[in-house]
């Protein structure tokens, strides 16, 4: 048995997420649930790919941009990392973790963190992607951003 705190890590992009804990039995990380908001985004895309931005000529030069709504993506992930947030509350509750350290892309980790809230305490993150990284080899990324043990 070994002597990690008892930390959440959830890791998230705009599609995928999973939560990882550190087994107490054999130190390993293990994923204990994934989350895959793939759906929503692919709904997104074909609705976009049939409803193209209008285009608009630039004043001081002959080239055209793109004009409409913002990124149609970002809402979708935003409401993803909110679904992510609710997860990871409800299994830091359930498992009694001291609190979460967030693993995300840099653009949306600041809205995972947002949507964490108060009431779970954010003890880490990394501004990464490593939802597809296998468990055995996230101990090079995770064990890093571990905190000294907590006091039960």
């Amino acid at each position: 048995m070994t002597n990690h705190p008892k930390i959440l890590f959830v890791l998230a992009d705009g599609s995928r997420a999973r939560l990882v804990l550190r087994s107490h039995e054999t130190g390993d990380f293990v994923t204990l649930r994934e989350i895959d908001g793939g759906g929503e985004l692919r709904e997104v895309r074909a609705w976009a790919h049939g409803h193209p931005a209008g285009r608009s000529h630039e004043s001081a030069s002959p080239s055209r941009s793109a004009v409409g709504p913002e990124d149609p993506y970002r809402q979708v992930k935003a409401d993803f990392m909110a679904q992510v947030a609710d997860a990871a509350r409800i299994v830091t509750a359930e498992h009694g973790e001291a609190g979460v350290v967030l693993v995300a892309t840099r653009r949306l980790l600041p809205i995972l963190r947002r949507e964490i809230g108060s009431g779970v305490r954010v003890l880490g993150q990394l501004a990464k992607d490593l939802t597809k990284v296998p468990d055995h080899e996230l101990p090079a990324w995770l064990a890093p951003l571990e905190l000294v043990p907590q006091k039960a």
